[in-house]
């Protein structure tokens, strides 16, 4: 696309100025990302869809790849959080520091370089030879070399796969792959995945073709469908503004289908949100029977009420619970899910900028949160009902660590296996999903079964 050499210099601006406000808050301030890049975008409206794309997956290039690219960075911004959180404002920078971070970001990607290129190539002195299209290379091995012109010989540092990673990561996992495999599919932006409901997958599928995308259906998940990169906006959609789809994470639906919620039955959703898996729950029970939604962020229950609404779901009740007694359910509930708050690692392909921001000791702090979530929330499960713990995490602590935490001081409680909903296959009642079981998010579900009293 040829575009004008001003309208490039300006989108180099714009790409500069979102990079010193996001990065800052995102990685000295704390502030997740897409909230960070959705408050510059409103404050910068002057932006059209190129520029606000453009953008977009800048951010969330160098996000991905910060690991490698904070050598690139302007000083101030390549250890922003060594003290701590800060509250004070980005430093001051030109358009010009940001050339070669920006460059790197685009060089690391497989996708088609922009043609702002030219003009970070010229800022940096760099020559636009390094544009040409490069070789295939495998994440991590070798795609560093893509880095090589924008340092200096005697500057040439030395780039390995951990530092994609924080350095606690693989120590609390229990990953069956080696780490460069993992590594890999964390550098890959994943797809959307969308969730049909209240109609056949085949009505839906045949209206996303007519709106020129290319959707997939699972294999198995049949009311699972992944779109790559869709260039439309989905909720723009008719099936979308009639209630027919929403977008959920194939991980994410894995656990409400675990659940195996029936039409007729009482089940509470205690850590909703915004209530995705609220709404899978009432779509399995055919909208009979009743869910009780709660949340200790109350602001997230009016996104539910609003999905609710939209899909028809008149069976969807919310709350708050800050983690106290189960809400009130004459002989308790026939289900309960536990979609704990967590360290959100199962997210890093999604949401990259959660591998800088959260530590160690944030993860150990949300392990005993999840526990006193877990034991709480069991108390509202009748005999013989089922509770679900779930998290976003590939962390051991997180997962299997509470799970056997729960169990050593619940013995009413059992595991109770299930077949896995991607695959069929049984389980012994827990289940680690990782990137390259669904190219999804990373989830952990476990299911255990109240036996006595």
């Amino acid at each position: 696309m040829n575009l004008p050499i001003k309208k490039l210099e300006s989108q180099a601006r714009a790409c500069s100025d979102a990079m010193s406000r996001v990065l800052w808050e995102t990685l000295a301030c704390r502030r997740p990302a897409d909230r960070a890049l959705r408050s510059f975008l409103s404050e910068n409206r002057k932006f059209g869809s190129r520029d606000r794309r453009l953008i977009s997956e800048s951010v969330f290039s160098t996000l991905r790849w910060w690991g490698w690219l904070r050598r690139l960075a302007p000083k101030p911004f390549a250890t922003p959080s060594e003290g701590g959180r800060s509250s004070a404002p980005p430093p001051r920078t030109r358009t010009e520091d940001w050339a070669k971070l920006l460059l790197g970001a685009q060089l690391l990607e497989d996708s088609e370089h922009p043609p702002v290129c030219r003009v970070w190539c010229r800022q940096a002195k760099l020559e636009l030879t390094i544009l040409s299209r490069p070789q295939s290379m495998p994440v991590p091995h070798n795609r560093w070399k893509r880095l090589e012109p924008l340092f200096s010989k005697q500057d040439m540092p030395e780039f390995v796969a951990r530092d994609l990673l924080p350095r606690y990561a693989t120590r609390e996992m229990d990953c069956p792959q080696p780490f460069t495999e993992l590594v890999k599919w964390l550098q890959r932006r994943p797809p959307v995945w969308l969730r049909v409901q209240r109609t056949a997958p085949d009505a839906v599928l045949r209206r996303l073709r007519a709106a020129d995308l290319d959707p997939t259906q699972h294999e198995v998940m049949r009311n699972a469908i992944s779109l790559t990169a869709p260039k439309v906006n989905l909720r723009t959609l008719g099936p979308f503004k009639n209630g027919l789809f929403e977008v959920q994470d194939l991980g994410s639906q894995v656990i409400g289908l675990v659940c195996g919620a029936k039409p007729g039955q009482r089940w509470w959703d205690a850590c909703a949100g915004a209530g995705g898996k609220a709404m899978q729950l009432a779509d399995l029970m055919g909208s009979k029977g009743s869910i009780t939604a709660t949340d200790m962020r109350t602001y997230k229950l009016d996104d539910l009420r609003k999905r609710a609404k939209r899909a028809h779901y008149s069976n969807i009740r919310c709350r708050e619970w800050k983690g106290g007694a189960p809400p009130g359910s004459k002989g308790g509930f026939d289900g309960v899910l536990v979609d704990a708050p967590c360290s959100c690692s199962g997210t890093w392909r999604r949401n990259p900028d959660g591998r800088w921001t959260t530590s160690r000791e944030d993860m150990l702090e949300q392990a005993e949160l999840q526990l006193r979530l877990l034991s709480s929330a069991a108390r509202g499960v009748r005999p013989n009902g089922v509770l679900v713990y779930a998290t976003c995490s590939m962390f051991r602590r997180e997962n299997m660590g509470v799970v056997e935490a729960f169990l050593a001081d619940a013995p009413g409680f059992a595991l109770d296996p299930f077949a896995n909903p991607m695959t069929g296959e049984p389980t012994n009642g827990t289940l680690q999903i990782w990137p390259w079981d669904g190219d999804s998010d990373s989830m952990f579900v476990a299911r255990f079964r109240r036996t006595s009293e």
